[in-house]
C-alpha cells in the first residue's frame, strides 16, 4: 500500500481513535510500513498527555516518532480548536502541519491520519476541517453513530465531502452507547439499513460498544483490528485510493 487515509468523523466522541488506531494496527501486523498522526488535538493537560488521542495512537503502533510530530498542534482546553487555540493566543497553521507530515511520510509506506471532530469544526477563521482533509488528498473514512441522528450527520458529511471532489473510502458506525432496549436496536438496525441504501458508499457496522475502552485501550484495539470489518474496510481504502 501506499499513500495514507484521513479518519475524520460525522462528530465528537464517535469513535475516530479506535478506529484509526486499529486500521495502523492492522497494517503494521501486515507488513505495511505505516506510521499515524493526529495533527490537532484539545483537551490534553501535561499530566494527561499519555491518555491523548495521539499518545494512543502511538502506542498502539509503538511508533517512535516524538508525539510533537504526530500531533504539532496540542492545546488544553476541551473546546472547537478555533476557540480552544485563541484561548492561547495562538494559531492553528495548515502549512506547518503539511511540513511534519511530509517529513513523517518519507519514512512510511502509509500514514493514517485522524481529524478532530466533523469537518465543518473550524481551525482558523475561514478555515475548517475539511480544508486540512482536502490538502492530504487521500480517501476518507467518516466515522459515526448507529443510533438516532446518525442518518443525518452521514449524510451531511458525505454531501460536504462530494462537494470538494474528496474520495469517501466508507463510512464506519460505531455504538456510542449500549443498546439496551429493543427500540435502541430498532433504531441502530434502521440506520444502518437506510445509510446503506443511500449513502453511496461502503457502510461498515455498527461495531459494538466499548465500556472498558479507556482502561483496556489496547486489548480492545487490537480485537477490533481482527474483525471482518476492519479487513473489509482497507479493501475499501485501497478501492478508493485507485
Amino acid at each position: 500500500m501506499n499513500g495514507g487515509v484521513f479518519v475524520t468523523g460525522t462528530d465528537t466522541g464517535v469513535g475516530k481513535t479506535v478506529l484509526a488506531a486499529a486500521l495502523a494496527f492492522y497494517l503494521k501486523r501486515k507488513g505495511v510500513s505505516v506510521g499515524v498522526m493526529k495533527p490537532i488535538e484539545t483537551g490534553v493537560t501535561n499530566s494527561g498527555l499519555r491518555r491523548s488521542d495521539a499518545a494512543l495512537l502511538q502506542a498502539m503502533i509503538e511508533s517512535d516518532d516524538a508525539l510533537g510530530a504526530i500531533c504539532p498542534f496540542r492545546f488544553e482546553l476541551p473546546l472547537a480548536p478555533l476557540a480552544a487555540a485563541q484561548s492561547e493566543r495562538r494559531q492553528i497553521d495548515l502549512g506547518v502541519i503539511q511540513k511534519v507530515y511530509r517529513l513523517l511520510s518519507r519514512r512510511y509506506e502509509f500514514m493514517v491520519i485522524e481529524g478532530v471532530g466533523g469537518i465543518h469544526v473550524p481551525l482558523a477563521p475561514k478555515i475548517e476541517v475539511i480544508d486540512l482533509i482536502a490538502r492530504f488528498k487521500f480517501p476518507v473514512v467518516a466515522v459515526g453513530r448507529s443510533s438516532l441522528g446518525g442518518i443525518n450527520h452521514a449524510l451531511l458529511t458525505i454531501e460536504a465531502l462530494r462537494r470538494r471532489r474528496i474520495p469517501i473510502a466508507a463510512v464506519v458506525l460505531n455504538q456510542t452507547r449500549p443498546a439496551r432496549s429493543k427500540l435502541d436496536r430498532l433504531q441502530e438496525r434502521t440506520t444502518v439499513e437506510i445509510l446503506r441504501k443511500q449513502a453511496g458508499v461502503p457502510v461498515f457496522g455498527p461495531l459494538p460498544y466499548r465500556s472498558e475502552l479507556s482502561k483496556q485501550f489496547r486489548r480492545l484495539v487490537t480485537k477490533l483490528a481482527q474483525s471482518a470489518a476492519v479487513k473489509n474496510l482497507v479493501k475499501a481504502v485501497r478501492r478508493a485510493a485507485r
